[in-house]
């Protein structure tokens, strides 16, 4: 228990470090929100309000007060999270080179217990294998060091929502705006179901550089016209 705390802590204080980069232009109440909800979410694990409430260092208020606080401030209607977007890539584009590996990964977000929550869909969790509530979510990471990928890019969605492109145009769309954020730098690296023909074509037809597994009984080749010289050469 004390290793895990001494763990939390230094998480905590690197998260700081990290914070202050990302809060300028923000009001002292979305700053005070965006540093207790980070670190309670850090701390408690889970993305459940009374637990987070339940981990912010600031003690100072009664727990039920820190609740309402976090509560109000998800549910309100405001620009909060398109500006600390548009912080971000301040923070991690100067650190992506030509071969830095930009890592997809489409993982899930499960709701068991969630029953109103706006477009529910059926995903399988990840650490239970079971099909839940929940919702997909497509993440991507630069490998910029040797310790743990650096998130730019981690974004719900659903199949349930009306207006839902599908799977395949949200990982496309979420890889042209990284790549376009990036001037075209860095290697794509995928895993898993990273070798369908809507992938591939597209990350050819747009000149990325790219790693992907393939399934065991795929191949991947690429013809090049060749030249009249060469033609007339060879005839």
């Amino acid at each position: 228990m004390v290793k895990q705390d001494a763990l939390m802590e230094s998480l905590s204080s690197n998260l700081h470090g990290f914070l202050n980069q990302i809060q300028g232009g923000l009001s002292v109440p979305d700053k005070k929100f965006l540093r207790e909800g980070l670190v309670g979410l850090v701390r408690a694990g889970h993305p459940i309000v009374c637990q987070m409430a339940r981990e912010v260092p600031d003690q100072r208020s009664k727990y039920a007060s820190r609740v309402k606080r976090l509560d109000l401030h998800l549910a309100a209607k405001s620009d909060f999270d398109e500006r600390v977007k548009q912080r971000l890539p301040a923070v991690w584009l100067p650190l992506v080179t030509e071969d830095t590996p930009l890592i997809l990964d489409l993982s899930d977000l499960a709701k068991p217990l969630a029953e109103k929550m706006d477009y529910l869909a059926t995903v399988r969790d990840g650490s239970t294998g079971k099909l839940v509530n929940g919702y997909w979510l497509v993440e991507m990471y630069a490998s910029i060091g040797p310790k743990n990928p650096f998130p730019i890019l981690m974004e719900p969605f659903s199949h349930q929502e009306p207006i839902c492109p599908g799977q395949n145009p949200i990982v496309i769309d979420a890889v042209h705006r990284v790549f376009t954020l990036t001037d075209g730098r860095g290697v794509l690296v995928v895993d898993r179901g990273g070798d369908a023909r809507v992938f591939l074509d597209d990350w050819l037809d747009n000149a990325y550089r790219f790693v992907v597994r393939l399934r065991g009984d795929r191949d991947l080749m690429r013809f090049y016209a060749v030249s009249e010289r060469l033609s007339s050469d060879g005839q």
